[in-house]
């Protein structure tokens, strides 16, 4: 998959020492919270990164920072080199789908994994410069704590077959073939990789370690039983051949 780069908003002095000549400066970002409508966002939104670097899936990159009572996640903008980027229309899924085949299965078989309900149009992709490839996906904050209501069912949700998905802007575009090789990439990762994504070994905000721990346990059976979603829910998803 392609590097993607992110964006600059000012670049600063230099750096007074080293043989690189660094210079510090100032990256685009959106800073998220915890609030109302996702009272663990931050968590959610630092696990799925960690959870998607894992699994080599094409999400846009982020990092903690510290804002007001606490830590919040600065999701990185990413750059449109020249070109005109806006969030993706539905009437454009099959263009994409047929424009990035592994990306669009990497991202589906993620999103179905973590119980990512909220997909629609958060998705910057490129499809009307053939020369540049750019495909990221961002925003989880409806995804695994914030699946249900409390955190407690949306990880049992998560630990059974249920597909969670009603809806996907890559369902009935998405290559069949691929959607199970990236399911079983995911079920070859070790159950240890998915731990060290969810648990940070204290609490984290609102998200204490029983709840950490019950997440990891549940996204670890679950990704052994993906294709097994799969294949219940054929008609829901409607892969291609």
């Amino acid at each position: 998959m392609q590097e993607t780069p992110y964006k600059i908003r000012q670049i600063l002095k230099r750096r007074p020492s080293g043989v690189t000549e660094a210079s510090y400066c100032t990256l685009d970002a959106i800073l998220k919270f915890d609030g109302p409508e996702s009272p663990h966002c931050v968590y959610i939104e630092h696990v799925a990164l960690r959870l998607a670097q894992t699994f080599h899936i094409p999400v846009a990159d982020g990092a903690l920072t510290m804002a007001g009572d606490g830590p919040a996640y600065a999701s990185l903008e990413v750059a449109t080199p020249g070109i005109p980027l806006p969030n993706v229309l539905e009437s454009q899924c099959e263009r994409i789908a047929r424009t990035y085949p592994n990306e669009v299965a990497a991202l589906t078989a993620f999103d179905i994994l973590i119980g990512n309900w909220d997909r629609k149009r958060n998705l910057k992709a490129s499809i009307v410069t053939p020369h540049i490839r750019l495909f990221k996906a961002f925003d989880h904050s409806h995804a695994l704590l914030n699946i249900k209501e409390s955190p407690r069912d949306s990880i049992a949700l998560l630990d059974s077959n249920d597909l969670i998905l009603r809806f996907h802007p890559f369902f009935g575009h998405v290559s069949g073939s691929l959607l199970e090789e990236w399911m079983d990439r995911m079920a070859a990762v070790e159950d240890i990789y998915i731990k060290e994504c969810c648990c940070f070994g204290r609490p984290f905000r609102a998200v204490d370690e029983q709840l950490q721990s019950g997440l990891a346990k549940a996204l670890s059976r679950r990704k052994n039983t993906l294709k097994a979603i799969l294949a219940a829910n054929i008609g829901t998803i409607r892969p291609i051949l």
